[in-house]
């Protein structure tokens, strides 16, 4: 996807080498939340 408002997470830890594996631990399983209800989100607007 290609915005300047939305960024996996794959490519938010791309631009953020500065995230240590403990941070990233605690961080991921929220973030992918996120992703998964904001594609939610989008769909129900689509529909």
């Amino acid at each position: 996807m290609n915005s300047k408002y939305y960024q996996t997470w794959e490519e938010y830890k791309a631009e953020n080498p500065e995230i240590t594996e403990k941070q990233e631990q605690a961080m991921a399983p929220k973030m992918q939340t996120y992703d998964e209800m904001l594609f939610s989100f989008i769909m129900f607007l689509c529909a």
